[in-house]
């Protein structure tokens, strides 16, 4: 975790100190992966159910393949590149729509200010090739999925504007997908929660055909 000193002066008065910090979600683990991620300022939601195996939320993993051949359900917790944007690990939301949010929990006052977003290996695998996929298909013109976050005071009433983060974006004839540690900018105000959610243009029947994962590093933040 990167930490900044700041002070601001205007017209005279005593300096008040801010604090920016970076979170790389770089704590040391055992293993892949493991549910979940917090510090003194934030907890990062997950559930899991062992009995029918599945679960949501955020995820701790240094899993990375830029391989898409290698796109499936089985490699779930991999990052589509080789590396993360800081140190060894990053973290990983899966928006499971069918199940109650997880939510980013701010246990501290804070201002959001931006993230790097890069899409799972299994999700480009889905959006680039169909016969990977057998329930997703490849994007063309006019597709997108984007990460929506969106701050919520104590009642989960909003207490901001959400800010939606393309991270596919297949609209008027342009190619974009974050696949290199993308910056987006967030400027979310102090809130007791932030609601990560993510959408795909590619929906069914039953809801998303695109799975709805999200990588994230360098969370950079300042303290209140």
């Amino acid at each position: 975790m990167l930490v900044l000193g700041v002070v601001a002066c205007e017209n005279g008065a005593k300096p008040m100190p801010s604090k920016t910090i970076t979170e790389e979600f770089d704590r040391a683990f055992e293993g892949d992966y493991r549910l979940g991620y917090g510090n003194a300022d934030m907890l990062f939601e997950h559930f899991n159910n062992e009995e029918y195996g599945y679960w949501g939320g955020f995820v701790q993993s240094k899993k990375f393949d830029a391989d898409p051949a290698n796109g499936l359900y089985a490699n779930q917790y991999s990052a589509f590149n080789t590396k993360a944007a800081s140190g060894e690990s990053f973290l990983l939301y899966y928006y499971d729509s069918y199940n109650e949010p997880c939510d980013i929990v701010c246990m501290t006052q804070f201002e959001v200010k931006s993230v790097k977003l890069n899409l799972t290996t299994y999700t480009y695998a889905s959006i680039t090739d169909e016969a990977i996929n057998d329930f997703a298909r490849a994007f063309g013109n006019g597709d997108y999925l984007k990460v929506i976050f969106t701050p919520l005071a104590s009642d989960e009433n909003p207490a901001g504007d959400s800010v939606e983060c393309y991270v596919v974006d297949y609209r008027d004839g342009k190619r974009f997908v974050a696949d290199n540690w993308q910056k987006f900018a967030l400027d979310l105000p102090t809130c007791a929660r932030i609601r990560v959610t993510i959408e795909t243009s590619d929906v069914g029947q039953w809801g998303a055909n695109t799975p709805l994962y999200i990588c994230m590093d360098d969370l950079t933040y300042t303290a209140i």
